[in-house]
């Protein structure tokens, strides 16, 4: 497994490190910094007749993430999101429709923590295995929304305040219907865990607006989205090649993808849930 090392840019070129293969425990250590430094990290394996599953589940096993994790909302019909039976799901642009808004679709998606109806920090680490690019487009974009946080606290302690309450954030899981939803703080401080996130701006968000602290709910959330744009130093998008894998911490930051051309087939990402954190 190859550590990526230019995780400031959206140059796609792998740059060589430790490989899974060869020196799986410097590859693990380079993983850990990374996670540790920038909240992700991106590795590529040496041989090609490794299969993506079989890659998540070795980096899984490296890292001591414990096996992976089915949200209990996909558990009720697995393989209508695409879970096979070690929990892995594969994220491609389908002949049918699943009902999800993303993982069949070619669409953009907003950022998002993965564990839509989740307690805030539940999913601790995503895997994500890119099989096979889009043809063009399908970018990965990742939102330091914790380090974004930290910032609004400073300048807008009420308003920062406004987003930890329970009531702050509800998730809705609308590729079911009724669609079922979650309420909880959008960040919460976690003994001995630290400021964690469940930031959503991706269609499956309501803000609670109605009640004394909407107007300050308000102010924050657009401050935080400005800091989710284009340009800003909390915000990276990320050309990732074919057979590239992502180290996600989940609870730190928020990601998300552009729009893609490609046919059945032709961007095929396989993702693994892990309620462990990088350590």
């Amino acid at each position: 497994m190859t550590v990526r090392s230019d995780t400031g840019t959206d140059d796609s070129a792998a740059v060589g490190r430790p490989a899974l293969d060869t020196a799986p425990a410097a590859a693990a250590a380079r993983i850990r910094e990374d996670c540790q430094s920038n909240g992700f990290a991106l590795f590529t394996v040496a041989d090609a007749a490794l299969t993506g599953r079989e890659v998540l589940a070795e980096t899984a096993r490296l890292l001591g993430l414990g096996g992976a994790y089915v949200p209990a909302v996909y558990a009720t019909d697995p393989q209508r999101f695409g879970y096979d039976n070690y929990g892995f799901n594969t994220i491609a642009p389908t002949p049918t429709v699943t009902g999800h808004g993303s993982f069949g679709t070619c669409t953009a998606q907003g950022f998002h923590t993965d564990g839509t109806l989740e307690p805030i920090g539940h999913v601790g680490t995503s895997l994500l295995w890119f099989d096979r690019a889009a043809l063009k487009g399908g970018h990965t974009t990742i939102f330091h929304a914790v380090e974004a946080f930290e910032h609004l606290r400073r300048i807008d302690p009420a308003g920062a305040a406004a987003l930890t309450t329970d009531d702050a954030l509800t998730r809705v899981a609308r590729s079911f219907q009724p669609p079922p939803r979650t309420s909880g703080p959008a960040f919460a401080e976690l003994a001995g865990r630290g400021l964690r996130t469940r930031w959503a701006d991706d269609g499956t968000e309501i803000w609670q607006l109605a009640d004394s602290l909407g107007a300050q709910r308000v102010a924050a959330v657009e401050r935080l989205r400005a800091m989710s744009r284009p340009g800003s130093r909390y915000r990276q998008d990320i050309a990732i090649p074919s057979r590239t894998g992502l180290v996600l911490c989940n609870g730190r930051i928020a990601h998300g993808r552009t729009a893609f051309t490609a046919g059945i087939g032709e961007r095929v990402l396989i993702r693994g849930l892990y309620t462990q954190e990088i350590a």
